[in-house]
């Protein structure tokens, strides 16, 4: 199939695809805010629907849904534009779209989030939707923590100082979003933001004061280096992680179930 994005396939289609074995569902949570002065506030959701796509392909019979935006972001709300979901809000979104893709027919559903502020809340819904639907495989894609260990690997990788890839409008996120499209940012506004360990008090500070209160410019790392070469490096990189991650998760629920039917 030449489009996996089910927003741009007609009820036919679909139908065709499932009848083709496309029995699988990618669901991207992504956000609208800020990232910083060079990036727009669409990059998590233009980062999701690239992740989606391509997650899907990897998996082989799987489709991509719209990508669930805003998001999570209560966390960004000190810079103009950012919206955040209030939580129950957003967990009955992804919620209604579950119940959709259940009703629908699909077997297997993928969380996966392009913005870290979503992972935590998504496990706890693929957690309770499991107990809700037993007989659908719902599983969520890399953790926040290894996504954090991902960081530190690409710094290394590209023999770049810690921190470069921090995480937030950062050399990852520039790299990524100059691959999609150079044009989304502003190049001359690229500028270095904090670059370090964020965690202890620092990271409570982070979410609890908000993102400015750690960073005045909204950026985490160094993007003033970035260039689509590195983006499409970063990005194979972690989208093998995510496959890795899902197709383990999918093979640990199909034992499981076949030792229950036993």
């Amino acid at each position: 199939m030449k489009d996996l994005l089910l927003e741009n396939m007609t009820w036919p289609e679909i139908r065709q695809a499932m009848d083709d074995g496309y029995d699988t569902v990618v669901i991207f949570a992504a956000s609208i805010e800020q990232h910083g002065p060079a990036l727009p506030e669409v990059t998590d959701t233009a980062l999701g629907y690239l992740e989606a796509e391509d997650l899907a392909g990897r998996l082989g019979n799987a489709l991509a849904a719209p990508v669930i935006r805003p998001g999570l972001s209560k966390h960004h709300m000190g810079f103009p534009g950012s919206i955040t979901l209030r939580p129950e809000v957003f967990k009955g979104i992804v919620e209604d779209y579950i119940s959709a893709y259940i009703h629908h027919g699909f077997k297997r559903i993928v969380l996966a989030s392009s913005h870290g502020g979503n992972f935590k809340t998504l496990e706890e819904i693929a957690e309770e939707q499991s107990a809700l639907h037993p007989e659908v495989c719902i599983v969520t894609g890399l953790p926040l923590e290894e996504l954090d260990a991902a960081l530190i690997k690409m710094d290394q990788f590209e023999g770049l100082p810690p921190g470069t890839c921090g995480g937030h409008a950062c050399d990852w996120e520039t790299s990524i979003m100059m691959l999609i499209d150079e044009d989304y940012v502003r190049k001359d506004k690229l500028q270095k933001g904090y670059v370090g360990t964020l965690n202890g008090e620092l990271l409570d500070r982070f979410f609890n004061q908000g993102v400015g209160s750690v960073s005045p410019i909204g950026v985490m790392g160094d993007p003033t280096g970035a260039n689509p070469e590195r983006g499409r490096r970063y990005f194979n990189y972690y989208q093998r992680l995510q496959e890795k991650c899902i197709l383990k998760k999918f093979e640990e629920w199909d034992m499981k179930h076949a030792h229950e039917k036993e």
